[in-house]
């Protein structure tokens, strides 16, 4: 199922650097106060991304459990190739 984004309102970048993320957008996905937050950006298009930090974390966790499952099965047919070369 493809998730879209969604238009929670405009906020107002304060002398300090300081935003406000609108209440709607906080509560829907979950940031509470103290929350960590990954902030990512492109300069050119002048965009700034913001996301929770356990986003991060699970794709992670899910990179290593692919790469584990790839590196199982680069191993598992090399073996099946030295097994080839000792039947010839």
């Amino acid at each position: 199922m493809m998730h879209h984004g969604k238009f929670y309102g405009s906020t107002v970048m304060g002398e300090r650097g300081q935003v406000v993320i609108p209440a709607e957008a906080r509560e829907e996905i979950g940031i509470v106060p103290g929350e960590k937050l990954i902030v990512l950006g492109n300069k050119r298009r002048g965009i700034v991304i913001l996301f929770k930090s356990d986003v991060m974390t699970r794709f992670a966790d899910m990179m290593f459990r692919k790469s584990r499952f790839f590196e199982e099965l680069f191993n598992s047919s090399e073996g099946d190739s030295d097994q080839n070369k000792t039947k010839e």
